[in-house]
């Protein structure tokens, strides 16, 4: 909902979610893809106090940061949210992002993620 600005694909918990059954839900609502938990990798939280600390003292809520298993590169099939999706390395990603994209990323989590997939 905000144009020019980049994000990692997700979205808000709903009344009885899990942040597995959201992320889920939302990977099918924004890119039309099914996956299930199983293929969910969670590897960052981020809440009250460490949100905060980042600078983003009007942001306080819990967010959860997953890598989506696959054995293929994929194309979206984007939502009316979305206008445009990029696979980026973790040196060429964006610098117009969104708050909870900032935040993962400020605290690591695209280097992380690069480590996690070459131990695969």
């Amino acid at each position: 909902h905000k144009p020019g600005v980049w994000n990692f694909f997700g979205g808000h918990v709903e009344l009885h979610e899990t942040p597995e059954e959201a992320l889920v839900r939302e990977l099918s609502e924004e890119l039309g893809i099914t996956r299930t938990h199983d293929q969910l990798v969670r590897f960052g939280k981020v809440s009250g106090a460490a949100i905060e600390h980042l600078g983003y003292v009007d942001a306080l809520r819990e967010l959860h940061y997953f890598l989506l298993r696959t054995d293929h590169e994929f194309e979206p099939r984007l939502n009316f949210e979305h206008s445009a999706y990029a696979w980026c390395k973790a040196h060429n990603v964006p610098r117009n992002l969104n708050r909870p994209t900032a935040i993962g990323i400020s605290i690591g989590l695209i280097h992380k993620a690069a480590m996690l997939a070459r131990e695969s």
